[in-house]
């Protein structure tokens, strides 16, 4: 048997340890780990990364952009220049960096982990790299809209694999790009259930012991509620509002809720909100029930978080996969996701799939009963058991060896 392939990460750029990119190159690491192989991670040097598992090098992102932003002049010259199938100077040559790091390193595979702008900077990598360096795109947000389709299917032609976190990215990649289709798959992200996992009770939310947990103190709930969570980034496109909104609109029946919304607009704990997030709390306002605002929480402490609920919304307005959805269903939560993105390829036959308007889930809401919570527990946790970060790994490797090398190894 050959022994496993030398690989290495490249996250986006500038993300740190909160985002869910990095949660996945950890996993992967680790499991290629276990199974005998090598793995290299490009980090920034300003930035905090933990991968234990993994051999670490830090590159200056800074080098071709001292912000963590490009102007409104910046994207529109890339935008320009890309549409003339020219290398934009400032997406793709912010990674300019990790591709010389792997130069020097060699790996058998480089995964370049897309969080927009990221295929900007496939011909790069491909010009950086040896020959027998294999790259692999792998999707994990929808590509930039301001990449058009001639310059995608450009792109796309220097990389060996197209790897989307879901059917449902890998579809919208084969949609937007002249590609060949079989160059473009998905592996499933996993949940690490040694930690998302049930809290130890007798199995009855309404037992003393379900009524609170030690990461919430303060909030043992009123038997007569149901503790309804909503935790990750706090942004538009999550569709907290969206949540907040259908609670108001609900008047005095939202008060069957415990409510607490943890997270931040930011992967970290700023320490301050911004105007969106104040306008959340301005609707909670209005809302009959108590409703509680906490910040981010890292991964060592989300899933205490997870424990204490037993509903989990997740009303994201677009979801490359869901994550969170995960953990939740592991955690023996029950689901209402909006029917969008990826989250009915995540949740299957289980929990709530919620039409993506306010009075789909007021209507959501206003059904679910302790009832349901209850007996939906068990269906919720064998579900999120099918997707290990084991299964992730191994059809990662499947993947990867199928894939059909290009002749010459490189695109002149």
């Amino acid at each position: 048997m050959s022994s496993p392939p030398h690989l290495a990460h490249v996250p986006m750029p500038l993300a740190g340890d909160g985002s869910s990119v990095a949660h996945v190159v950890r996993a992967l690491t680790r499991e290629h780990s276990r199974a005998g192989g090598r793995s290299t991670v490009i980090t920034s040097d300003n930035r905090d990364a933990t991968f234990p598992d993994a051999g670490v090098v830090p590159v200056d992102y800074t080098r071709h952009c001292p912000r963590t932003w490009f102007t409104p002049a910046e994207y529109r010259q890339d935008w320009a220049l890309g549409a003339l199938l020219r290398e934009r100077p400032h997406a793709a040559r912010l990674f300019e960096p990790a591709a010389e790091a792997l130069a020097r390193v060699a790996p058998d595979w480089v995964l370049l982990h897309e969080g927009h702008y990221a295929v900007t900077a496939l011909p790069l990598f491909r010009q950086a790299l040896p020959s027998s360096t294999r790259i692999a795109l792998h999707v994990h947000n929808a590509i930039s809209a301001s990449v058009r389709r001639h310059e995608l299917s450009h792109l796309l032609r220097h990389a060996d694999a197209v790897i989307g976190v879901s059917a449902f990215m890998a579809d919208g990649v084969r949609r937007r790009a002249w590609v060949d289709h079989a160059k473009v798959t998905w592996v499933h992200n996993g949940a690490d259930t040694t930690r998302f996992h049930p809290a130890e009770t007798d199995g009855s939310p309404s037992s003393p012991s379900s009524q609170s947990s030690p990461s919430a103190p303060g909030y043992a709930a009123c038997p007569r509620r149901l503790r309804l969570l909503y935790v990750g980034q706090v942004a538009q496109h999550k569709g907290v509002d969206l949540l907040l909104q259908a609670l108001a609109a609900m008047g005095r029946h939202a008060d069957r809720f415990e409510v607490r919304i943890v997270g931040s607009s930011e992967l970290r704990d700023t320490g301050v909100t911004n105007d969106f997030e104040n306008h959340l709390r301005h609707l909670a306002g209005r809302v009959t029930g108590p409703v509680t605002f906490e910040p981010y929480q890292p991964q060592d402490l989300v899933a205490d978080v997870y424990r204490w609920a037993d509903v989990v919304a997740v009303p994201s307005r677009a979801e490359p996969f869901g994550m969170v959805p995960l953990e939740a269903m592991a955690s023996g939560a029950l689901v209402l996701a909006n029917d969008a993105g990826a989250l009915p390829e995540v949740l299957g036959p289980v929990g709530r799939l919620v039409p993506p308007t306010v009075a789909g889930w007021v209507d959501a809401l206003t059904r679910v009963t302790r009832h349901d919570v209850v007996a939906e527990r068990d269906a919720a946790v064998r579900r999120a058991r099918r997707f290990t970060w084991a299964a992730s790994h191994e059809a990662l490797m499947h993947v990867l060896s199928r894939a059909v090398p290009r002749p010459g190894g490189r695109i002149p």
